[in-house]
């Protein structure tokens, strides 16, 4: 399959950088969900099982929409639908400081709704790029960057003077930031190419690279989640555990850096199958009651690889499909993986032993790195194909 490319330049480096911008203030709260549901719950306006139902339905939603938008928006009139998603997203933040319980959930709800059709334009705009691992790798980089200075900045400062309404009144004001960002936003970008056939549809090995994309987060997010009660299961003590999560977090940043760096050099078939093979030593590992630096150090590359991986399903998607309709999918792949996995998890896991999340994130992983294998050998298939038409 072949197909015209998008032109390189179509989007200029101030509208890109305003993308990134709203794509990044649209993800913040999958970083932030424990600082702002945890208020919420001290608060009195969640139960302790509502916060895991408010989250999932706030990743569910931006999931759900982004991939819709992708599906059925066209890339034009782009800076009014940014803007009035910014506005919208910046009133969901607002009215969560008025409502509790099942309303709140629910504005929850429409947050994750408005916050999936910024990310599409943050999407939009790498897949059409001539280089989208290296956009997406940015994308990665900032993002987990600006996560983790939140987490950190917002409950010592806003949260200590205001709780939980000041810390949401303040991501209001950051979703009004990314409202004027839209307007310097492009006004449109190019459509995308069709296939030889004419067909805009997504092909099935598209289909079969965006399953390995949502069953590796699913697989990621079912240990994230449960990292603390792993890490007390095996011995270490709640301090060793936070420094654990410390650590990952450190790592996710210089995996990023490090995709954003070499992700042109590299093939990304290469990476997604070898990384996935280190990811399963890493499970393995994680799964044999390591010591605590042993422990400290599998958690610190699991947070490297996670991040690092992530742009390059992007150039996979590219070269499964060079339409870019399936790369436009990645983001609702990947946010809705992130909610299946700690939600299946949670079926599995006992009140106070967490292994259940270390098979489900194990099966996960073998059906995600089954996929790559298949769909890799597809690909070389389709080359040799290619190779012996052109001759």
């Amino acid at each position: 399959m072949s197909a015209a490319p998008i032109p390189d330049g179509s989007v200029s480096t101030r509208a890109g950088v305003a993308l990134q911008y709203i794509g990044v203030v649209s993800l913040l709260i999958a970083g932030l969900q424990p600082v702002i549901l945890g208020g919420l719950a001290a608060a009195q306006r969640l139960t302790v099982s509502q916060i895991g139902v408010a989250a999932t339905v706030e990743l569910l939603a931006l999931g759900a929409a982004c991939g819709l938008a992708a599906g059925f928006l066209k890339p034009t009139a782009l800076r009014t639908k940014l803007a009035a998603a910014g506005v919208a997203h910046a009133l969901c933040n607002l009215a969560s400081v008025w409502v509790s319980g099942g309303e709140l959930i629910a504005v929850r709800g429409l947050c994750g709704l408005f916050a999936g059709l910024m990310l599409w334009g943050t999407i939009s705009m790498i897949s059409r790029s001539a280089h989208p691992e290296r956009q997406a790798g940015v994308f990665a980089t900032v993002q987990t960057v600006a996560q983790l200075a939140l987490a950190a900045i917002l409950p010592p400062t806003v949260m200590a003077m205001g709780g939980v309404n000041a810390a949401l009144i303040c991501l209001a004001v950051i979703s009004v930031t990314a409202a004027g960002a839209a307007l310097w936003a492009p006004a449109a970008m190019a459509e995308l190419p069709k296939d030889e056939s004419g067909s805009g549809a997504i092909p099935p090995l598209a289909w079969a690279g965006l399953a390995a994309a949502f069953l590796y987060m699913a697989f990621i997010v079912a240990i994230w989640v449960y990292l603390e009660p792993l890490a007390l299961s095996v011995g270490l003590t709640s301090a060793q555990a936070q420094r654990a999560v410390a650590a990952a977090l450190a790592l996710q940043v210089l995996g990023a850096l490090a995709a954003t760096l070499l992700g042109p050099r590299l093939s990304s078939s290469a990476v997604l199958i070898g990384c996935g093979v280190l990811n399963v030593g890493l499970l393995l590992g994680l799964s044999a009651a390591p010591s605590g630096p042993v422990f400290l150090g599998l958690v610190a590359a699991y947070g490297f690889l996670w991040m690092f991986v992530l742009p390059f399903y992007t150039a996979f998607l590219i070269r499964i499909d060079p339409t870019r309709r399936g790369s436009m999918q990645l983001g609702a792949a990947q946010l809705l993986g992130s909610s299946a996995g700690p939600l299946a998890a949670s079926l599995l896991v006992g009140d106070t032993d967490a292994t259940g999340a270390m098979r489900l994130a194990g099966v996960c992983l073998a059906l995600a790195l089954g996929l790559l294998l298949v769909i890799a050998g597809r690909l070389r298939l389709r080359g040799r194909v290619a190779v012996e038409a052109a001759g």
